[in-house]
């Protein structure tokens, strides 16, 4: 227990998955993303016993907030991404600075790492919500991509979200 509250302690912090299994003691990306998935198969169970979910189903998966700015556009940027489970409970969250970079690529940038993160954590199951109406809008289809590197990281993005049995966008206002 004491290595896993460590690793979350160090994801907490901002470092990456690899950086704080190493800090936690993991011997390797897999041990760690194990310990991830018990975590969240425990808060899962810990949820439904307290009636968190309706007749004790199973959640449909993660619901996982995303965003990225740059100061300055290009500018120093960074970007976070928080994994909760349907219930509302955070489980994990990654966050991070990415050099000089512009806004939509620091936004694409924590779609991206906010995927990464659903799937560490063994999720089927994604709902993707940030304050880019125009990233949601490019990863629904409903606006063209005109950018090449936003096309790149967007086409990245649909991809590993195609690892999901599902997986939503939605726009939350500011």
């Amino acid at each position: 227990m004491k290595r896993l509250d460590e690793l979350l302690l160090a994801l907490a912090g901002g470092e990456d998955l690899d950086e704080a299994r190493r800090r936690a003691g993991f011997s390797d990306l897999k041990e760690a993303r194990a310990a991830l998935r018990d975590l969240a198969r425990s808060l899962r169970m810990q949820s439904q016993a307290r009636g968190g979910l309706q007749g004790g189903a199973e959640p449909p998966g993660l619901v996982v907030y995303v965003d990225g700015a740059s100061r300055g556009n290009p500018g120093p940027s960074s970007i976070g991404a928080a994994a909760f489970l349907p219930s509302g409970e955070e489980i994990a969250s990654v966050s991070k600075a990415i050099g000089r970079t512009t806004n939509n690529v620091a936004e694409y940038t924590a779609v991206l790492e906010g995927l990464r993160l659903a799937r560490s954590l063994g999720a089927r199951e994604a709902e993707i919500r940030l304050d880019s109406e125009l990233v949601v809008r490019q990863l629904r289809g409903e606006y063209r991509i005109r950018n090449d590197a936003l096309r790149v990281l967007a086409d990245r993005a649909l991809a590993e979200a195609a690892r999901f049995e599902r997986c939503t966008w939605e726009h939350v206002p500011r």
